[in-house]
């Protein structure tokens, strides 16, 4: 896999077919996100095109790779701060799609105008997504304990983690 070969483009809710397989896959294993593995199509396209999200997918040779989200973390006087999230293909993790697409999402977070970017729920077994943030500048701001019921089976600690532009 070539990275400079993927096409990042922002889709529309009637495009969530192309999200689906890899949200479904992503949230199985219930290690990341808060998501229920039962979680159906329609209640997972209500969750990833909240208000005033901006969604966006990665696309290989025309294939769906990943997606990431945009979104004011707050309305009114804290609308300033994004907050972001990022779902990527199993069979496409391990390759640097991951820290394209932060890079993506730092740019793109700049573009729509907003000052800093906070990541709420960062699972603390999720080194990956850690390792990249903070390569990015990201700093743990707080550490949430046992907010995270990990695969179902313990309670772990999550972090919220934040970045100035």
């Amino acid at each position: 896999m070539q990275l400079e070969e993927i096409i990042i483009k922002e889709v529309s809710e009637n495009q969530f077919d192309q999200i689906w397989p890899i949200f479904h896959e992503v949230i199985q294993d219930a290690d990341t996100y808060p998501y229920l593995p039962c979680t159906t199509k329609e209640e997972a396209k209500k969750l990833w095109f909240t208000k005033d999200a901006h969604v966006y997918i990665a696309y290989l040779d025309g294939k769906p790779v990943a997606t990431r989200y945009i979104v004011p973390n707050k309305a009114g006087l804290g609308s300033h701060v994004a907050n972001t999230g990022v779902m990527i293909d199993k069979e496409y993790r391990g390759k640097g799609l991951g820290k394209q697409m932060m890079e993506f999402a730092i740019n793109k977070t700049r573009e729509l105008g907003f000052k800093a970017i906070q990541v709420n729920l960062v699972v603390c077994t999720n080194t990956a997504s850690i390792k990249i943030c903070q390569k990015y500048g990201f700093e743990i701001i707080g550490t949430l304990p046992k907010a995270f019921y990990y695969k179902q089976k313990e309670y772990v600690d999550a972090y919220v983690m934040y970045k100035l532009l």
